[in-house]
């Protein structure tokens, strides 16, 4: 019997993945553990490996498909074996009079082209986030354009659809000739919008459609990038950070002087016992860690019912990747020690950027480290990565003239920023934990208390 392909469950909140790229074809013959094709999480992409060894007997879903878990996709099996098909089961049609037929065609021209934004229930195609924000906003999907695949409502849709008043006869209209009414200026008592505010006059004086108008016809051809996949997901989820925390920056300058004699001192030690190399990554990830436990507002995540201090420390690194960005996540970094930071975040941003990272690694952070000091950038204040209530964004080490100890001297600075939610703490919090972090990373030893 054939085995099943299926779109897999890859972690707790998955619901649905996109078939980004089959690399097998029909008729090819695969070994247990093979990579057969590319999926799309809400999260993270992925390959998905052959379960057992055979033929590539059929390939049921095509790239692009947006499918709910454990949906079958396709079947291997051995050579020559048969397969459901719907379209072989699907019975007959009656062979009907020429009358008939004609009737039956002039019906189904008129009749309006179905719309691929409504399933095959008659539902409006909608992620799970996009209809719960419906509910709570009292919107009916009904009336939001999809940006998604086949009209699919995003939640961003949701958060960006402007409340229409319209007739029940002028909301028909507006569906069946597939016009914006959120771009249409009502005339109706209240503003609401009629079917007149639709039906316009042209100059022989007969009636169309209120459409959108025409956009002249450009020279040059631009160049578009479609929002999708990662870069759709990580611009709903910026989006919905910046609308949801009440952010503020706070900065702070580092003399790094200490961190770079520390790191040279066991950079050497470190490379010999795990064949990696020690970063000033590592260095900060651990004086935050002891920082955070010192004041654990920072770590802290809002609930619905009130500031949870979190435990652990789990560790958000922001990793960026050709198209896109990811935030892998190390866990309790809080009780590693250096050694074991050097080795763990080595592994996970390996991992990250050969796109191994598996779904459930991109889960539970409590803080996050953006560091874009390897491109020369000074500063910068990063959004919060949800539900963290801050997040730390970490600068280039440059050469700068201070003052030490009344004597004008050269030293190596790096600039941090904190940006945190000022719904969860207030600034001297977030000011008391770089003022610590300072102290940490400007004499490590501290770190050893």
């Amino acid at each position: 019997m054939a085995t099943e392909i299926i779109m897999p469950k890859a972690g707790m909140d998955m619901e649905e993945g996109t078939i980004i790229k089959w690399l097998v074809s029909e008729g090819d013959k695969v070994d247990t553990g093979d990579p057969i094709l590319e999926i799309l999480t809400d999260k993270v992409n992925m390959e998905v490996e052959a379960e057992t060894t055979g033929t590539i007997l059929k390939i049921a879903a095509k790239e692009g498909d947006v499918l709910p878990v454990f949906t079958v996709i396709g079947y291997i099996g051995k050579e020559g074996e048969q397969v459901p098909d719907a379209s072989s089961s699907a019975p007959a049609k009656e062979e009907k009079p020429e009358k008939e037929q004609k009737q039956e065609s002039i019906k189904s021209e008129a009749m309006p082209k179905q719309d691929e934004s409504v399933d095959e229930s008659g539902k409006v195609r909608a992620t799970p986030a996009a209809r719960k924000a419906g509910r709570e906003k009292n919107i009916d999907l009904k009336l939001v354009k999809g940006s998604g695949p086949k009209g699919r409502v995003h939640v961003a849709d949701v958060e960006s659809f402007k409340a229409v008043k319209a007739t029940p006869l002028a909301a028909k209209i507006a569906e069946v000739e597939d016009i914006d009414l959120s771009e249409v200026k009502g005339t109706g008592f209240g503003g609401k919008i009629t079917k007149d505010d639709l039906i316009s006059k042209d100059e022989t004086g007969k009636a169309v459609s209120a459409t959108k108008e025409e956009k002249p016809v450009e020279a040059k051809e631009r160049k578009l990038i479609p929002m999708v996949g990662m870069r759709k997901i990580i611009a709903d989820r910026m989006l919905e950070s910046v609308k949801k925390a009440a952010t503020v920056g706070l900065d702070i300058e580092i003399d790094m002087t200490a961190a770079i004699k520390l790191r040279s001192a066991m950079k050497d030690r470190i490379l010999k016992e795990t064949e990696k190399k020690i970063t000033y990554t590592d260095l900060i990830i651990m004086a935050v860690s002891k920082a955070l436990v010192k004041y654990p507002i920072v770590n802290s995540t809002l609930t619905d019912e009130g500031i949870l201090l979190n435990e652990d420390v789990n560790m958000g690194l922001a990793v960026g990747l050709d198209n896109g960005l990811m935030v892998p996540v190390i866990k309790a970094t809080d009780k590693m020690s250096l050694t074991e930071i050097v080795q763990k975040r080595t592994d996970t941003v390996t991992r990250t950027v050969k796109g191994k990272i598996k779904p459930d690694e991109l889960q539970g952070s409590t803080f996050t480290i953006s560091n874009l000091g390897m491109f020369d950038t000074v500063k910068f204040t990063s959004i919060i990565n949800q539900p963290n209530s801050a997040i730390l964004s970490v600068g280039a080490i440059l050469e700068r003239m201070r003052i030490i100890d009344g004597e004008p001297k050269v030293r190596s600075v790096m600039n941090m920023t904190l940006t945190m939610d000022h719904r969860v703490m207030d600034g001297v919090d977030g000011a008391k934990f770089l003022q610590y972090l300072k102290d940490l990373i400007e004499d490590p030893t501290l770190m050893l208390l």
